[in-house]
């Protein structure tokens, strides 16, 4: 019986990006890349794990970008049926009721995609940083496999950041950066509920700032890829995209869609590839993972074919 085909994505070690003679042709790109590279052992500054990040989702842009923007299609697809818009012209009781379910179902299905995507990037990112290949079915079936821990992670977390937040604002930031790391310890580690939220909290003992000025710098660089799709979900604005584009309802919906699941995507993939060299780096300071890494390397060059 035949075998099923594998889907391998080559993802080339950081060493090497930027090294194409074509593209260190290209002026200040080079600078950039060689500040993305860093030193070989050791942790990196804040601003050489902002370079690194962006340098491995510009190598991987089209996949990191495409498999966030199919983990958030299928709810973009639920907007042209249970948007703002359906219920502008409602009256009596499904004007009350009809936004709320639309809210709950909006809310929740954002939520399992945020999840899934990010736990898929995570281990893409991550597989980037360690120079390792990446087979897209074995990858699905692990994040799958893994996904209810996923949630039940980033459910805890927001519940911790929200109740924080609510006492002085101060307790729920220092408690998102203290969980930060719990998805992927999750996702990359294999680890369980409870010991993914330690393992962040030991992750984390230090280094409030590198995840300040990174998650900072996600927002920022975010915010018209997400601010653009907020302001499309609008009450009103449907209507107002319509009669400026003079496009049909099904055309309208279609490109909406569409673009709205690709700049999620964007975000997304910005969002794991920061947040991730991150957790990278909270692993090398920790544990010494890079020189675990080497070593393992050197054993597996030593030893004979």
């Amino acid at each position: 019986m035949p075998h099923a085909s594998v889907s391998v994505v080559t993802l080339r070690p950081l060493d090497e990006l930027g090294q194409e003679p074509a593209r260190q042709a290209r002026g200040g790109g080079a600078h950039a890349r060689d500040a993305a590279r860093g030193p070989a052992v050791g942790g990196r500054g804040v601003l050489e794990m902002l370079d690194l990040g962006i340098a491995i989702l510009r190598e991987h842009f089209a996949l990191m970008v495409g498999l966030g923007a199919l983990a958030w299609l299928p709810v973009r697809l639920l907007q042209p049926f249970i948007g703002a818009h359906v219920w502008e012209d409602s009256i009596g009781s499904g004007a009350m009721i009809g936004p709320v379910l639309s809210g709950l179902v909006n809310t929740g299905s954002a939520a399992l995609a945020q999840c899934f995507a990010a736990a898929l990037l995570a281990r893409v990112v991550h597989a980037a940083l360690e120079g390792r290949e990446v087979a897209l079915l074995p990858l699905l079936r692990t994040v799958l496999v893994r996904l209810h821990v996923v949630i039940g992670v980033a459910l805890v977390t927001a519940l911790a950041s929200v109740a924080g937040t609510c006492a002085c604002f101060v307790p729920g930031i220092l408690l998102a950066w203290k969980l930060s790391a719990a998805p992927m310890a999750c996702v990359i580690e294999g680890q369980g509920l409870r010991d993914s939220l330690a393992r962040s909290w030991l992750l984390t003992r230090r280094g409030f700032g590198r995840w300040l000025f990174l998650w900072l710098c996600v927002v920022l660089i975010g915010m018209p890829f997400t601010g653009i799709t907020a302001l499309a979900d609008l009450a009103g604005a449907r209507a107002q995209a319509l009669a400026w584009s003079g496009l049909s309802g099904t055309s309208y919906d279609i490109v909406f869609v569409l673009v709205s699941s690709l700049l999620l995507g964007v975000a997304i993939a910005l969002h794991s590839a920061l947040l991730t060299v991150y957790y990278a780096d909270c692993r090398v300071r920790r544990e010494g993972a890079d020189l675990e890494a080497q070593r393992a390397q050197l054993g597996a060059a030593g030893r004979p074919a």
